[in-house]
C-alpha cells in the first residue's frame, strides 16, 4: 500500500485500485477472524433477513435483501451477515475517485478515493452491517450520475447519453431511498445546486430531472405501498426517532453532534471543512472554471448537515446521521486543498486515518488489545452475547418460548438462543414501539409456559400477568475487565388471557 500512495501519479487507477483492494481485503480478513458479535441493529437487520418483504418496521428493506443474499451463499455466521459493508464502502470509493478526477484532476481523485476508505466512519461501517453503508454506495453512485448527466448536456467530453445518465441517477436515488430514507436529502441537494450553480441551471434538463424522478419513483413505489398496507409503521418510526414531543432547542446537543464529525469525517477533513466554508468567497474565487463544480457539491453536502444540524439543536442527533454530506465534502475538501497547494494536509489525514482504521481491525480481531487501551466500553454492545445466547437456550429447554421485553436484547438472543424455543417479545407498555412486538408478539394462548429473560432484575412488566412466577437463575458473561452483563431469568406459567 504505501509503494501505491508514493508513486500514484504514474499510474492513478492501477495505484488506487492496489490499495482499495488491499483494504478492503484487510477488512475481510478482520471480519473473519474478528471476535466481535452481532449488534442490536445487525441481529434484527439479519431477522428480517429470513423474511423477505418490501419494508420492514423501523427501516426500508434493502438492508435486509443484502443480508439475505450473503448468507444464503456463505451462511449465518457473523462475517457472513456483515460481508456486504466493505464491498459497498469500495463501490462508493471508485466512484468518488472517478468523479472527483474528472471533475478535478487526477491528484484530487486518487486522493479522495483513498480517502474516503479511511475516513475514521467508513472504517467503523465497513465491520458492521447498517443502513449507511448501502446508502453511501448509492448516494457516491448519485452524484457520480448527476455530474455525467450536466456534464453530457453541457456538451462536455463523450459519454453515453442524457437518458442512461437519467435513468442511472433516478436508479440509485431509488436504490438509496429503499436503504435508508436519508437518501431523501439527495433531490434537496441536486435543486439547491440547480440554483447556486450555473453549470448544474444550463446543464440539466427538465426532461432528465423528470426522468430520474419516475424511475426513483418506480423504485421506492412498493416500499411505499407496504408502509401504506402497515399503518405506515416505517415512516412513522422515521418520525417519532426524530425525538420532538420532549422539550426543544438544545445547544449543547448541537455542538455534541458538531464536535462528533470529527469522529466520522476525520480531523482533518472537518478542519479543512470549516476552513474553506470560512473562506468559501476566496475558495470560489480561485476555482475559476471549477465554481460552478465547487457549488454543486456544495449545494449537495449542505441538506444533510444542515438539516441535521437543526435537528440536533431542537432536540437529539446521532453523529452518523449526516453522513451523507461527507461524499461531497470529501471531493470538495480534497479539491481545496491541492487547489490552495496544502495537499500534505490531506496525504496527512489519510496517513492518520489509516493508521488508526489498521489499530481498528487489530482490536476486532483481538479484543484483549481493545482492553489494553482502555476502550473495552466501544466494544460492549458486540460482546459476551455468543456465550450467553447459548446459556439461554439450554436453560429455555421444556419451556414453550423465551419471553424477552427489551428490543436490543430480543435481537441478540434470536440471532444467539437459535435452536432453543422460540424468542417472543413482551409488550410491556400495551403500545407497539418495534418490530419484534409487531410481528413477533407474545402469544398468551399458545405459549402457557416461558422463560422470562431480562437484563434488569425486576418483574414489574411480567406483574399480575401471569399466575406462577418463580426464579430461575442468572446468566453472567465477562465483557471487559470490571465490567459485566447479568441476564435475569424466570419461568412463567398460567398466563392471563
Amino acid at each position: 500500500m504505501s509503494t501505491s500512495l508514493s508513486s500514484w501519479r504514474a499510474r492513478p487507477v492501477l495505484s488506487f485500485s492496489i490499495f482499495a483492494l488491499a483494504l478492503t481485503a484487510a477488512r475481510l480478513a478482520a471480519l473473519f477472524v474478528s471476535e466481535a458479535n452481532l449488534g442490536p441493529d445487525e441481529a434484527q437487520y439479519w431477522v428480517w433477513s429470513g423474511e423477505p418483504a418490501l419494508g420492514y418496521y423501523s427501516k426500508p428493506p434493502f438492508i435486509a435483501w443484502t443480508i439475505a443474499a450473503s448468507t444464503a451463499l456463505f451462511g449465518n455466521a457473523e462475517w457472513a451477515v456483515r460481508l456486504a459493508a466493505p464491498f459497498f464502502h469500495l463501490g462508493a470509493a471508485y466512484f468518488l475517485f472517478a468523479l472527483a478526477r474528472r471533475l478535478y484532476d487526477d491528484a484530487v481523485g486518487f486522493w479522495t478515493g483513498v480517502g474516503w476508505l479511511t475516513l475514521p466512519g467508513v472504517s467503523l461501517s465497513s465491520m458492521l452491517i447498517t443502513t449507511d453503508a448501502p446508502l453511501l454506495f448509492f448516494w457516491a453512485a448519485a452524484l457520480y450520475c448527476f455530474f455525467r448527466l450536466i456534464e453530457r448536456a453541457n456538451g462536455g467530453a463523450r459519454s453515453p447519453s442524457a437518458l442512461f445518465w437519467a435513468v442511472a441517477l433516478g436508479a440509485s436515488v431509488g436504490f438509496g431511498l429503499l436503504s435508508k430514507y436519508a437518501m431523501i436529502y439527495f433531490p434537496l441537494g441536486a435543486a439547491l445546486a440547480v440554483l447556486v450553480s450555473t453549470q448544474a441551471r444550463k446543464g440539466l434538463a427538465m426532461r432528465d430531472a423528470a426522468i430520474a424522478a419516475l424511475v426513483a419513483g418506480a423504485i421506492v413505489a412498493p416500499n411505499l405501498a407496504w408502509n401504506a398496507a402497515h399503518e405506515f409503521h416505517t415512516l412513522s418510526h422515521t418520525a417519532a426517532n426524530a425525538n420532538w414531543g420532549g422539550s426543544m432547542f438544545h445547544p449543547a446537543k448541537l455542538f455534541e453532534f458538531l464536535g462528533a464529525q470529527a469522529g466520522v469525517f476525520g480531523p482533518i477533513p472537518i478542519l479543512l471543512l470549516i476552513w474553506g466554508l470560512a473562506r468559501l468567497p476566496r475558495r470560489l474565487a480561485a476555482a475559476g472554471e471549477a465554481r460552478g463544480r465547487d457549488l454543486a457539491l456544495l449545494a449537495l453536502a449542505a441538506p444533510p448537515l444542515a438539516i441535521v444540524s437543526m435537528q440536533a439543536f431542537v432536540s437529539r442527533a446521532h453523529a452518523n446521521w449526516a453522513a451523507a454530506a461527507y461524499p461531497a465534502a470529501l471531493v470538495l475538501v480534497t479539491a481545496w486543498a491541492f487547489r490552495a497547494r496544502i495537499g500534505a494536509a490531506i496525504r496527512a489525514s489519510v496517513g492518520l486515518n489509516l493508521v488508526a482504521c489498521l489499530v481498528f481491525l487489530a482490536g476486532l480481531a483481538n479484543f484483549a488489545l481493545v482492553d489494553a487501551l482502555g476502550l473495552s466500553g466501544a466494544v460492549k454492545p458486540v460482546r459476551g452475547w455468543a456465550p450467553q445466547g447459548a446459556a439461554v437456550a439450554a436453560a429455555a429447554e421444556g419451556f414453550d418460548a423465551v419471553l424477552v421485553d427489551d428490543r436490543e436484547l430480543m435481537g441478540a438472543l434470536l440471532y444467539y438462543a437459535r435452536g432453543g424455543p422460540p424468542v417472543v417479545a413482551l409488550d410491556s407498555n400495551r403500545r407497539v414501539d418495534h418490530h419484534y412486538e409487531a410481528f413477533m408478539a407474545f402469544d398468551p394462548e399458545r405459549q402457557k409456559r416461558v422463560l422470562f429473560v431480562s437484563e434488569r432484575n425486576d418483574l414489574t412488566p411480567v406483574q399480575g400477568r401471569f399466575g406462577g412466577i418463580a426464579p430461575a437463575g442468572e446468566i453472567t458473561a465477562d465483557l471487559s475487565p470490571g465490567r459485566r452483563r447479568t441476564l435475569y431469568l424466570f419461568a412463567l406459567s398460567d398466563p392471563a388471557e
